[in-house]
């Protein structure tokens, strides 16, 4: 950026000399000039220093917790209460998966996540 700005003051100072203008119209278009690349340097500093700051993530934890989407759930269905359990794929609290092998069920609508050892509900809904 330096270079280009550099290079058309060089080369717009050429051009007024050649025309014999420069003691005329430099005074007056240097300062414009030179403002406007101050600005603009200003301008991308911030830019850069936003993008820098914005740009960390702290883990990949709190990327998945940030982008996760809720899937369809999978059923259950009960032959003795003809009920139909809503079982969630991960756990709201730790978004680790949720295997009905490894979970322990402490009601009919609630069970533990082994990881986070925190209760999670699974919906029931009637079976028509």
């Amino acid at each position: 950026m330096v270079t280009v700005f550099g290079s058309l003051f060089v080369l717009m100072y050429f051009i007024f000399e050649y025309f014999e203008i420069t003691e005329y119209v430099w005074p007056i278009v240097f300062p414009i000039l030179a403002m406007s690349f101050g600005v603009m340097l200003f301008v991308f500093l911030i830019i850069a220093v936003a993008i820098r700051s914005v740009g960390r993530i702290s883990s990949d934890q709190a990327m998945v917790r940030r982008t996760y989407v809720q899937p369809t759930f999978p059923t259950y269905d009960s032959p003795s209460t003809g009920s139909v359990y809503v079982i969630p794929v991960y756990c709201p609290h730790c978004m680790n998966k949720l295997e009905l092998d490894n979970v322990e069920w402490i009601g009919s609508e609630d069970l533990i996540c082994p990881n986070c050892q925190r209760t999670v509900q699974a919906g029931v809904r009637e079976n028509f």
